[in-house]
């Protein structure tokens, strides 16, 4: 049915009208996912909660931005401004997706950090998120770059465009099922092998939400590329990456409405806190000094005796020695009279 409604599309003669009144709306749904970043952005910094996975939601705002203003350009512009905008868009959109994967990744490991095993496991898989994006993006440059002939056609209304062929398709759906499928799975073996307090499980639950929403925009895109639905590809990577962002950000905004729907002014969060969802200012434990007095100078001392010091015993022999001098002097006296 999917398949059938999507051919469907391309037979009612898509104008160029009707794909810039669509890409308006796949925009607002950007810009609403921008708009969570900066919210994410700015809400961790007031609470001092910054951690990787926001370093990480800041790669994937920048990114996003340039897709979003490289995308503009390219669909309600003409050569070669709009030549400049594809360029854009084709270099910004898979850093998006791949950071926000980051990014969920390092949701999971703040999460889990006290556990040194799957600490370990959550590092390894961002490692090798890093090494299956950077072979994408090393084999698409080179698709793009070996003959730069296409940026003479004009297959998208006058714009250029170069649909990716099957095999570079076909690597690309593939690192996107390993890294979704692990961003689902990790999750459910969390959920069950993992005891996780309350809201800790729920930030668990959203990641794997998030896991599955970015999965289905992955495998529509890709069909699109698959059946040569050239006007329709643009569009529905527009919605990947929006749908990316907003899930990606999503996380701490859920979160923040869950904690402070409930409680006006909920408690800060301290080290101690073994149910923390990062949504309340941060504040480190108070620690006490305790000062012992040890006194010098007497031999019967006794512990119990807490209002006993160093001064009491120095009194005591400094009044003992002046007693010794007016005795001598005394004698002194007397043995000059006699």
């Amino acid at each position: 049915m999917f398949l059938a409604a999507l051919h469907i599309m391309v037979d009612l003669d898509v104008s160029l009208d009707v794909i810039r009144k669509a890409s308006v709306g796949t925009a607002v749904l950007e810009v609403i996912g921008l708009l969570l970043a900066v919210f994410r952005l700015w809400f961790r910094f007031r609470i001092r909660r910054l951690w990787w996975e926001d370093a990480w939601a800041f790669a994937a705002f920048v990114f996003a931005t340039n897709y979003l203003t490289g995308n503009w350009l390219y669909v309600h512009y003409g050569k070669p401004t709009s030549t400049v905008g594809y360029w854009i868009s084709i270099l910004s959109s898979n850093p998006v997706i791949w950071l926000v994967r980051h990014s969920t990744l390092f949701s999971v490991a703040r999460i889990i950090y006290p556990s040194l095993t799957l600490r370990r496991m959550v590092l390894g898989i961002a490692l090798m998120f890093f090494l299956l994006f950077v072979s994408f993006m090393v084999a698409k440059l080179w698709y793009f770059c070996q003959n730069l002939s296409w940026m003479n056609n004009t297959l998208y209304f006058g714009n250029v465009l170069l649909p990716l062929d099957t095999n570079l398709i076909i690597f690309e759906l593939t690192t996107d099922f390993i890294a979704d499928a692990i961003l689902i799975v990790l999750p459910i073996r969390l959920l069950w092998s993992v005891k996780l307090p309350t809201r800790q499980r729920r930030m668990i639950l959203l990641v794997f939400a998030s896991g599955i929403t970015v999965t289905i925009a992955t495998i529509c895109r890709a069909l699109c590329q698959l059946l040569d639905l050239n006007l329709i590809a643009p569009l529905v990577m527009d919605v990947e990456v929006a749908l990316s962002s907003i899930m990606c950000n999503l996380l701490v905004f859920v979160t923040f409405m869950y904690r402070y729907g409930r409680s006006a002014s909920p408690p800060p969060s301290t080290e101690s806190d073994e149910d923390d969802d990062y949504t309340t200012l941060f504040q480190p434990r108070q620690t006490t000094q305790i000062l012992t007095t040890i006194e010098v100078g007497r031999a019967d001392y006794s512990s119990g005796d807490e209002t006993s010091t160093r001064s009491s015993g120095c009194t005591s022999d400094a009044t003992s020695g002046i007693s010794d001098i007016l005795s001598s002097s005394e004698e002194q006296s007397e043995k000059d009279s006699s």
